[in-house]
């Protein structure tokens, strides 16, 4: 989850000048160093919902003002994820337990 973009394809519909204000793509390399099956970014208030990096992996824009416009009934995105894509991240390294006021 980010909140600038890491693709051009999901801010486009803002205008050009303003891109590089809204994301940049070297936001993609750490993303395509590990096993990562989607993104989720706002901050594009009047991009596109979705893109991809160039690895094919998934880009949804989810600013609140795009959502609203592509569904004012209900502004949210439910993404299902499928078992089978559930273990990918399997040895990863852990996130860093907060909890003890630092990482671990």
């Amino acid at each position: 989850m980010l909140h600038y973009a890491p693709t051009a394809a999901t801010v486009e519909g803002e205008p050009p000048e303003i891109f590089p204000f809204l994301g940049t793509p070297h936001l993609e390399t750490p993303l395509t160093r590990g096993p990562v099956a989607d993104v989720f970014h706002g901050h594009a208030h009047a991009g596109t919902f979705r893109g991809q990096l160039s690895n094919g992996t998934p880009v949804f824009n989810v600013a609140l003002p795009l959502m609203r416009r592509l569904r004012p009934d209900a502004p949210y995105h439910l993404l299902e994820i499928q078992p089978e894509e559930a273990g990918r991240a399997e040895g990863w390294p852990p996130a860093p337990d907060v909890r003890q006021g630092g990482f671990t």
